[in-house]
């Protein structure tokens, strides 16, 4: 309220000033409340939908027409720490941050993603491939792994962890870790009909991923 009534003009204004500079705060501190109470917070519900979402993303590996060379992935070394419940640390890693995997059966000094059947196991008329599987401690949510041959026959790779039985789409869920600062690991097999071109698509919340591999007829 603005003063009025019997003061000198230099009073009045004083006063009348005074009250002005309690209104203005009394409105930034209401506006500011009022805000604070409209600031919405993450839904807890996000990652959930996030979850499911993955589900529902295609499989967006390209196709190879008769001929074409297998466009391989390349890795790096030196990118998965040592940890000591991590298998296959000083193996060629293939994919991006937040999920790599290794092909434990690569035996070549290249950082090409090859490898020979030679040695590798069949069980059940399929090659019986290691390949394990990490990602980096920040990330926490679902990783969906599913593959395919890219020639003419399209054939699905088969995946298993953690003593799971084959399955085309493998879900495996981070943190897999004994610490929140370690690394998760998954001890995993593959299998494979035999030699040719393959692609391998990992989605995960944050972004798709998808590396090419070649096995080689031993």
């Amino acid at each position: 309220m603005i003063v009025t009534g019997r003061c000198s003009g230099v009073r009045c204004h004083k006063a009348n000033a005074v009250v002005m500079r309690c209104i203005s705060a009394s409105v930034i501190a209401l506006v500011a409340t009022t805000c604070a109470k409209n600031t919405t917070s993450p839904s807890p519900t996000h990652d959930r939908v996030s979850s499911e979402s993955i589900d529902l993303r295609p499989l967006q590996l390209p196709e190879l027409g008769a001929g074409q060379p297998c466009p391989v992935s390349v890795g790096t070394r030196g990118t998965v720490p040592q940890q000591s419940h991590i298998f296959c640390v000083p193996c060629v890693w293939f994919g991006d941050a937040p999920v790599y995997l290794a092909l434990a059966w690569k035996e070549s000094p290249d950082d090409f993603a090859m490898f020979s059947l030679a040695r590798v196991p069949v069980e059940n008329g399929a090659h019986l491939a290691k390949t394990p599987w990490v990602s980096v401690p920040s990330y926490s949510g679902p990783i969906l792994i599913r593959g395919r041959a890219l020639g003419a026959n399209s054939k699905a790779l088969l995946f298993s962890a953690s003593e799971s039985s084959p399955q085309e789409r493998l879900k495996i869920q981070a943190p897999n870790a004994p610490s929140p600062s370690l690394w998760s690991f998954w001890a995993s097999s593959m299998w494979m009909p035999g030699a040719g071109c393959y692609g391998i698509q990992i989605d995960t919340l944050s972004r798709t991923e998808i590396v090419i591999f070649e096995a080689i007829q031993g």
